[in-house]
């Protein structure tokens, strides 16, 4: 038997072959987890933003209201008299970058009178329900008019 003198040329591109797969595989993997992170991470940041706005209104004994902008992918916090609490941006550009975002309540609007609770209306039952969505992986809200919300896995 002749000592080897190296890898032969089949033996490289099966090498480079099953790391090709294995490579493709992982990324595919991880954009998938990207996803459901991001649409995760927006889910549980409104739910807190709902408790915020709620806060805000019960303390401040002013309207606080939340209006969503779907086709821009944000929504904005605000105190109905004046000065925005915050704005979350689910664009590009955002911190989280989503595919959509639907507040499913008519007009796109929820309000937390003086009292601190909300008017669901516009929401067709007794919770309001909000879908942030990042590729294939999708995250419901729910929440009632105390601004109380559970994320789910839709």
């Amino acid at each position: 038997m002749r000592p080897s003198d190296g890898f032969t040329l089949i033996e490289m591109l099966i090498v480079l072959i099953i790391a090709g797969v294995t490579l493709a595989l992982g990324g595919l993997y991880f954009g998938r987890y990207l996803d459901r992170s991001s649409a995760k991470r927006a889910a549980e940041m409104f739910g807190q933003d709902l408790t915020v706005a709620r806060n805000t209104a019960y303390r401040s004994r002013q309207r606080v209201v939340v209006d969503f902008d779907e086709a821009v992918r944000k929504y904005v916090i605000r105190v109905e008299r004046g000065d925005t609490l915050f704005s979350r941006s689910f664009d590009d550009d955002g911190e989280i970058r989503l595919s959509s975002v639907d507040l499913q309540m008519k007009g796109d609007t929820l309000a937390f009178d003086a009292q601190g609770i909300a008017d669901l209306g516009g929401a067709g039952g007794p919770l309001g329900q909000a879908v942030f969505q990042s590729g294939a992986a999708s995250f419901r809200v729910s929440f009632n008019s105390m601004g109380a919300s559970r994320v789910d896995e839709t």
